[in-house]
C-alpha cells in the first residue's frame, strides 16, 4: 500500500535565528499506518543536517514533525488528490491576515538564504 505522510521541517539561519518552515508530503510504501510513520520518521531524520548557504551562513535544521498519515488510493483517472486538510483560525488574526499568513511563501531573496552552497553558488 502507498501512504502519504505530511511533514513540517523547521530551519533557522545564521545568528539571526530567522525561522523557516517547509511542508513536505512523502509517498511511503508500507503495510500499515504505523509502518508508514516509522519509514517517514527515518527518512526525515536522514534529512536533518546543517549546511552553509552561499552567503556563508549556517542553515540549521532544527527538527521536524510528522503531522498526518493517509492511505492513497490507486486511481485510473488522470488526477488524484494527494492531500486534503481542513484548518481553522484559532489565532487573534482576522481572517484575511490569517489566510495571508498560511499561504505566504518565501520570496527569491529568502530562498537564497536557504540554498546549500555545495549545490548553489551566487551568480
Amino acid at each position: 500500500m502507498t501512504y502519504g505522510v505530511k511533514v513540517i521541517y523547521t530551519y533557522s539561519i545564521g545568528s539571526s535565528g530567522r525561522k523557516f518552515y517547509e511542508q513536505s508530503i512523502l509517498s511511503v510504501k508500507a503495510d500499515s499506518f504505523d509502518a508508514a510513520y516509522e519509514k517517514a520518521e527515518r527518512y526525515a531524520h536522514s534529512c536533518c543536517f546543517d549546511y552553509k548557504n552561499p552567503a556563508g551562513e549556517c542553515v540549521r535544521m532544527d527538527g521536524f514533525e510528522l503531522l498526518d498519515c493517509f492511505l492513497t488510493f490507486d486511481e485510473e483517472d488522470d488526477v488524484q488528490e494527494l492531500y486534503s486538510c481542513f484548518i481553522r483560525n484559532n489565532t487573534p488574526l482576522d481572517e484575511a491576515a490569517y489566510y495571508a499568513a498560511i499561504t505566504d511563501q518565501c520570496g527569491e531573496d529568502e530562498m537564497d538564504s536557504l540554498r546549500n552552497s555545495e549545490f548553489n553558488s551566487k551568480a
